[in-house]
């Protein structure tokens, strides 16, 4: 996108930043807008990723300024100026829901600023949504300034500026910074230079990992290591792999750990096995598919923790209009089937994870709350419908788990996941799924896990800090190679990227299940992405083998 003139800019989406910040012990990132490691070595056009500059700026990213580990990673966004228009900035369109504190919260970048003048100002600009009309108009939105003055360095700056030094610099608006679910979309950032005309042909600027902060970002050994983990923190391992599809639950263990232990004393165990059964798989309407206690009694035998997802739809109706949804749940078309499931479950001889009405703020599920008026109390009450027919019949060895999708789709605001979470009383652990490309058309945006991730791990860690947290599906695809080519991060580089941020800032999942379903999504769809899950997931310490950890969670 371009601008012509600053006039036009300051209507449009900003960023922030400034020097400032107070270390808090409770710190944590919460929403990464851009940390560029999807794009290609070299790439100057974005439109598919939402950047645009304007006046006399061009964008390329680079390899060659970065760390190559943490929150500087593998690429950044240079900055160049060129060209005889005295007025230039670039920024991110984003039109999504954040939840940011004007009090507490920070903006934070990275910058590294080799260029030598009297001043180098940035001016940094965020605009919110108060009209909720998904756009940015001036007679109706407030847009946020802040203006920084940075001094010249061959190394790299950590920049965080508070969100309360943030002036309101349109009237438009309602004058208040509320940018959330109840309030308004965060519509973009943008940084603008007033000083352009000072600059040089060619001068160049680098910027990185674009982010929002509850306290300044919280870093380690350097500003750019995650914090650590805690001494206590771990993840159990689990899987789910086309042996599910089969029928044979039993053999899943056995087909994932196979692609890793080569021998007796590099060995290691799987903690859960996850599979999924829906009302029934022949075609019909009508309920049909119990769990196999047998199958499953035998991995409980062999050490393992079944996580079972019941899906309450059927497999290949021709119709797919006829598939139950949450009001046929709530009314009770399926409680006598329901409670036959929950007495099959009763009979598995250890702790069963049941995970309900899951990825309920996508909309591709007939369960979804897009598809059902758009209405969470509704969710909330087939939910708990659910959890009291095992309830009423004394099903004591289930935990159940309640799983949204890392992103609401769509972006609204009946479709924020903490208005539909049906209460502590009904749900044992908190779920997540994550994935780098799924559901998409055509070459789907590719995203680092923690751009994936961060938002809704932080709300996740903050209002419900104490329910344990599970990644029940994670997965990433493969390159398309036709498309993207040998410039791109690598799946195998993403999977690198994965482990590090679980084993740091986002080490409060107590469970990591890889959906191996999918050739492009399974560990094993190249060699080196199966290498990078051995070194980086299988063999690292963090991730722990066996399932101690659930099998003491009736106690």
């Amino acid at each position: 996108m371009k601008i012509k003139s600053l006039h036009y800019f300051s209507v449009m989406c900003v960023l922030i930043t400034a020097l400032f910040t107070v270390n808090s012990a409770n710190a944590q990132l919460k929403s990464l807008i851009e940390d560029f490691e999807g794009f290609a070595d070299g790439q100057k056009s974005f439109e598919k990723e939402g950047l645009f500059s304007y006046g006399s700026i061009e964008l390329k990213t680079i390899r060659e300024k970065t760390k190559g580990f943490g929150y500087s990673g593998r690429r950044a966004m240079q900055v160049k100026w060129s060209g005889d228009e005295y007025f230039g900035g670039w920024g991110k369109g984003l039109g999504l829901f954040k939840h940011l504190n004007h009090e507490t919260d920070h903006f934070n970048f990275y910058i590294l600023n080799p260029v030598k003048n009297d001043k180098n100002t940035l001016r940094i600009i965020i605009q919110d949504d108060d009209n909720h009309s998904g756009k940015f108009e001036e007679e109706h939105d407030d847009s946020w300034e802040y203006t920084l003055e940075l001094k010249a360095s061959d190394e790299w700056q950590l920049i965080s500026v508070p969100l309360k030094d943030f002036e309101n610099a349109n009237e438009g608006g309602d004058g208040i910074f509320n940018i959330n679910y109840r309030g308004g979309m965060l519509l973009g950032v943008v940084f603008d230079f007033p000083d352009i005309e000072q600059y040089s042909s060619h001068q160049k600027w680098y910027f990185d990992f674009l982010s929002f902060s509850n306290g300044k970002l919280p870093t380690g050994e350097t500003i750019f290591h995650p914090h650590p983990a805690d001494e206590d923190d771990f993840s159990t391992l689990g899987a789910w792999t086309e042996k599910g599809l089969e029928g044979k639950i039993s053999n899943i263990a056995e087909d994932f750990e196979n692609l890793f232990n080569c021998s007796e004393k590099e060995k290691k165990q799987l903690g859960v096995i996850h599979f999924f059964k829906p009302f029934a798989v022949d075609g019909g309407h009508v309920e049909n598919l119990y769990p196999d206690v047998k199958s499953i009694n035998t991995i409980v035998q062999a050490g393992y923790t079944p996580m079972i997802t019941l899906e309450t739809r059927f497999i290949g109706l021709e119709d797919e209009s006829v598939q139950p949804n949450l009001y046929s749940i709530v009314e009770g078309h399926f409680d006598n089937f329901l409670s036959n499931w929950a007495r099959q479950v009763s009979q598995i001889e250890g702790v069963v994870l049941l995970r309900i009405l899951h990825e309920f703020n996508g909309d591709w599920y007939p369960w979804s709350i897009a598809q059902n008026d758009r209405n969470p109390d509704l969710y909330i009450r087939a939910y708990r419908h659910i959890r009291n027919i095992f309830r009423n019949l004394g099903v004591d060895n289930v935990q159940f788990v309640w799983c949204p999708n890392s992103m609401s789709t769509p972006q609204e605001h009946w479709n924020y996941i903490m208005d539909a979470y049906p209460g502590d009383e009904y749900v044992d652990f908190v779920g997540l799924d994550v994935f780098n490309g799924a559901g998409q058309t055509g070459v789907p945006v590719w995203r680092s896990f923690r751009k994936e991730t961060a938002d809704i791990y932080y709300m996740l860690t903050q209002e419900l800090p104490h329910k344990p947290l599970l990644l029940c599906e994670t997965a990433s695809r493969e390159r398309m190679n036709e498309e993207e080519g040998q410039y791109f991060q690598s799946k195998a580089q993403w999977i690198e990227q994965m482990s590090e941020a679980l084993t740091t800032d986002f080490s409060k999942f107590r469970l990591v299940v890889w959906f191996n379903q999918y050739e492009p999504f399974k560990v094993e769809s190249s060699f080196e992405s199966r290498m990078a899950f051995l070194k980086y997931i299988w063999e690292n310490p963090h991730f722990q083998s066996g399932n101690r950890y659930f099998e003491n969670s009736n106690d």
